[in-house]
């Protein structure tokens, strides 16, 4: 019997941008079932989440998830399943969806778009940070006997993936604190040393456009936009 594990969240989950195509034939009877019910949900493969308004709410939508998927002939993973308030945040696909704690800095009268009225983010996991940063060491390592040039073909396919991957959330500053660490990592290799001063042979604009470097920060949507020519 498969398992499943899955978020029930607490209001105001509507506000939740991704979406995604259901896979698995198997579930999707489950899908139209919640769905046609009322329920918000959002699905990828073993993992999803129903956004309700309240937590009696969620606890409803517990039980009928549970008794459908019984149906199936699928078990509900409960060391896995739990109503969470988005105040608190949970953890889905690899980011860390929740409320910010601060004010927003514009009025709800100047924000335009309809997606993101109650402050809510998404940001990598640690747990996805952490990997990322270690494909990074061990491609990077001193005592790779690449030259640099080799070195940044092997992670530029790394860096293009991961960054793809979440340039969509809130990680302006955790890409440009990871663009100098990778930076740094490269000239470690180079000089087969951690202090060093190959910043002065190989500075950051070199990296980029002599050595074709992938640079995260560059791939956030709305700074490509803002950076165009007119």
């Amino acid at each position: 019997m498969r398992r499943l594990r899955g978020f029930l969240l607490v209001r105001p989950a509507w506000a939740l941008t991704w979406r995604w195509k259901s896979s698995g034939e198997l579930l999707t009877p489950f899908d139209k079932e919640m769905r046609r019910q009322g329920y918000r949900l959002t699905r990828w493969a073993d993992d999803w989440v129903v956004s309700c308004r309240t937590q009696a709410e969620a606890e409803h939508a517990l039980a009928r998830a549970v008794k459908i998927l019984e149906q199936l002939g699928v078990a509900l993973n409960r060391a896995k399943t739990r109503i969470v308030h988005i105040a608190h945040g949970f953890e889905f696909l690899g980011f860390k969806i929740q409320r910010g704690k601060g004010k927003l800095r514009l009025t709800s009268s100047r924000i335009r778009s309809k997606l993101n009225r109650q402050n809510l983010y998404a940001i990598p996991t640690q747990k996805s940070l952490d990997r990322f940063k270690d494909q990074i060491r061990t491609l990077t390592q001193r005592k790779i006997p690449l030259r640099l040039g080799e070195v940044i073909k092997t992670i530029n396919p790394v860096v293009r993936g991961w960054g793809n991957y979440y340039c969509r959330s809130h990680v302006r500053k955790r890409f440009n604190q990871l663009d100098r660490w990778i930076i740094r990592r490269l000239w470690s290799h180079r000089t087969k040393r951690w202090r060093n001063a190959a910043w002065r042979e190989y500075p950051t604009k070199r990296l980029r456009a002599e050595f074709k470097l992938v640079s995260l920060v560059s791939l956030i949507p709305s700074l490509r936009i803002a950076q165009a020519p007119p």
